[in-house]
């Protein structure tokens, strides 16, 4: 029978918590956490805050870029909640609109988070463990990726962690602490991110699950809760709504399958990874659940704060993946990156479990996974999150010429690619997108492409055709110009960023310049 390591206990047997700790205590959690910190800020600097732009900071950066009342009109229409987008548009007031600016603001984010982190992990996890999940979260290849791009993400994950913080001292307390700390950040979050209302659908259920962990009234007060929060959420639902449908700049999501389920909590473990890379990850699931089975003795219960975290770990996704299957697909890693922390907490607490010579096994074969899949992440042109607009926009501003087209599709990659263009060929889109004239993206429609096609292909000699974000038709434009022009160069820039040129016109006469007069 395996044994229980004591060293990991929650604060209800353990009561040095961070501000009882020694003097030793305290220096070593200040200099594990400032040494944590700081490889987040190298590992940014030297690897990933340079990289190319992609589709969604490409529209973060767009979305801001207007005035205030601008902002929120577009991000009501994009769907979004607008707490980030309007801290992003006064950051870029004081910082700049270059994209390296704007993703400082999501490190800062992330490094603020941290401390939450190991404050968190302190529930149920001794110092020392705590300290390793800190160093699991600073390291995280999903969570550096992100930290790194000018999105909401890292703002959910710290506003969701302070959320937990305060909800597990609510249950900790039995409901005598924590609920101003618990309002504040709910009240915060319903307007960070969609995916905290998942966030909070947990914690509910959790409560309805073991209600005799909470205090008697505890009931009526989130009821009240959810109130005030319906009520604070009201006005910016009545705005989303005049005015009427979202436009079309979302990716075309497929529902997900079991094996999307599986992946979401390898990327949150082990990052991005090319397919090769990550089949051997998937095949090893079942030995994992196995090992974490391993450790639990007949008749042994979990702690509330150790339930809750295992909770918030696991439900928000379940919640997303059946409202995914049931009303319409949305179910991307990134809409539930604030699982991580809880997600490494438990996983550390199931290590701390084993006996001495296996957890220090098990937590070395953690720390070189992670090291051996970031450096995966970080070095592979084949990362499947990999955008290289840079390198794509660089390459046809040095190749075309004005007598040439570019033709982008999907239509909203136009945001990306015109922050690094400097050619002299016009850019148009595929389908036919009048920015100019308000409205969604003009959907593709099979009976318009040759119509469309010809009317780009007019005039020009060559069309360089970018294809990315692929919506469902970006096969049938491939197989419209391949069928009928003379490929003359093709090109793939990242994974899903692709480029085929075409010639489409012959000049019989010599331009001017190359007369011999």
């Amino acid at each position: 029978m395996t044994s229980i390591n004591t060293d990991s206990v929650s604060p209800a047997a353990d009561k040095t918590m961070t501000h009882r700790c020694s003097l030793s205590d305290r220096i070593k959690i200040g200099a594990v956490v400032l040494l944590s910190l700081t490889g987040i800020y190298l590992i940014s600097k030297f690897i990933l805050i340079h990289n190319s732009i992609r589709l969604d900071e490409a529209q973060s950066l767009w979305q801001t870029s207007h005035t205030l009342p601008g902002t929120l009109k577009v991000i009501a229409q994009d769907v979004h909640v607008p707490l980030y987008h309007i801290i992003l548009h006064y950051w870029q007031i004081m910082f700049g609109q270059t994209i390296e600016a704007a993703r400082l603001l999501s490190l800062l984010f992330f490094m603020a988070s941290v401390p939450i982190v190991y404050l968190l992990s302190r529930y149920i996890l001794s110092i020392n463990w705590s300290l390793f999940v800190v160093v699991l979260y600073s390291f995280s290849p999903f969570m550096n990726w992100y930290a790194n791009e000018a999105r909401m993400y890292t703002m959910l994950v710290l506003i969701t962690t302070i959320s937990q913080y305060f909800f597990v001292k609510i249950v900790q307390s039995k409901g005598k602490q924590g609920w101003i700390g618990y309002t504040l950040s709910a009240l915060i979050g319903i307007y960070a991110h969609y995916f905290f209302l998942f966030s909070l659908m947990a914690q509910g259920i959790y409560f309805l699950v073991a209600r005799k962990n909470f205090a008697k009234y505890t009931m009526y007060k989130f009821i009240a809760l959810a109130l005030l929060l319906l009520a604070a959420l009201s006005p910016w639902l009545l705005y989303f709504r005049s005015l009427g449908s979202a436009s079309n700049t979302s990716p075309n999501l497929q529902a997900p399958s079991s094996v999307d389920f599986s992946n979401v909590y390898s990327q949150f473990l082990f990052g991005f990874q090319n397919d090769a890379v990550n089949t051997i990850l998937l095949s090893l699931w079942p030995l994992l659940v196995v090992a974490a089975l391993l450790f639990v003795r007949q008749g042994q219960k979990l702690s509330s704060a150790t339930g809750y975290l295992l909770t918030a770990s696991l439900l928000p996704v379940a919640l997303a993946y059946a409202v995914s299957l049931a009303v319409t697909p949305f179910f991307i890693s990134r809409y539930m990156i604030a699982c991580v922390p809880p997600l490494l907490i438990v996983s550390v607490w199931l290590i701390s479990n084993y006996s001495k010579g296996l957890y220090i096994a098990m937590s070395a074969l953690v720390i070189g996974v992670v090291a051996a899949t970031s450096f995966q992440q970080y070095s592979s042109r084949t990362t499947p999150v990999q955008e290289d607009f840079k390198a794509a926009a660089q390459y046809i501003s040095s190749q075309s010429k004005s007598s040439d087209v570019v033709v982008l599709s999907a239509p909203f990659s136009v945001y990306p690619f015109n922050y690094y263009y400097g050619g002299g060929s016009r850019v148009m889109t595929l389908p036919i997108w009048d920015r100019t004239v308000p409205g969604a993206i003009p959907a593709f429609d099979p009976a318009q492409l040759d119509k469309q096609a010809k009317q780009l292909n007019r005039n020009h000699q060559y069309v360089y055709l970018l294809l990315s974000s692929d919506q469902g038709y970006q096969e049938e434009i491939f197989q419209y110009y391949e069928q009928r022009f003379e490929n003359t160069a093709t090109m793939r820039f990242s994974p899903d960023l692709e480029l085929q040129v075409y010639r489409v016109g012959y000049n019989q006469i010599k331009p001017y310049s190359e007369l011999n007069l």
